[in-house]
């Protein structure tokens, strides 16, 4: 038995700890909107692993363009397809604005894609823009 709990914790230690989906993390921001003397402004609360993540920041959704054209640079990602605030009836989930380094190839909207970049955070209080990818450059 001791020895089974030594290996446990051994191999526990050797699997370190356990990333968070990015997605998840972005959920968590948190929001408070305040007025004061005729001032309106939003309080941000930005998870610390998230802001960890934010140098070289990775993750993983569909693909929503937001120009009509063949190449872009500036589109937005969801994290399920279902959340493409331009889409019908379908509610409005997380998003993600993306600006890529270089134009991105030609794709149908909804495809999965992985991209790495730097995740830019906007503590203003004068937008809920909280979050937003830049320099991406597509993986997979």
């Amino acid at each position: 038995m001791r020895r089974f709990l030594s290996l446990t914790l051994a191999l526990g230690l050797l699997a370190g700890p356990a990333l968070s989906n990015p997605w998840d993390l972005i959920q968590q921001i948190g929001y408070k909107e305040t007025e004061a003397n005729g001032r309106w402004r939003v309080e941000k609360t930005i998870p610390p692993e998230l802001r960890a993540m934010a140098p070289d920041f990775r993750i993983t959704g569909y693909y929503v363009p937001v120009q009509a054209q063949a190449r872009v640079t500036q589109f937005l990602l969801v994290p399920d397809p279902a959340d493409c605030p331009f889409c019908g009836e379908s509610g409005y989930g997380p998003t993600l604005e993306v600006t890529a380094r270089r134009a991105m190839p030609d794709m149908p909207e909804g495809t999965r894609i992985t991209l790495k970049g730097r995740l830019a955070i906007d503590d203003s209080d004068t937008t809920y823009r909280a979050v937003m990818l830049e320099n991406a450059v597509l993986v997979d």
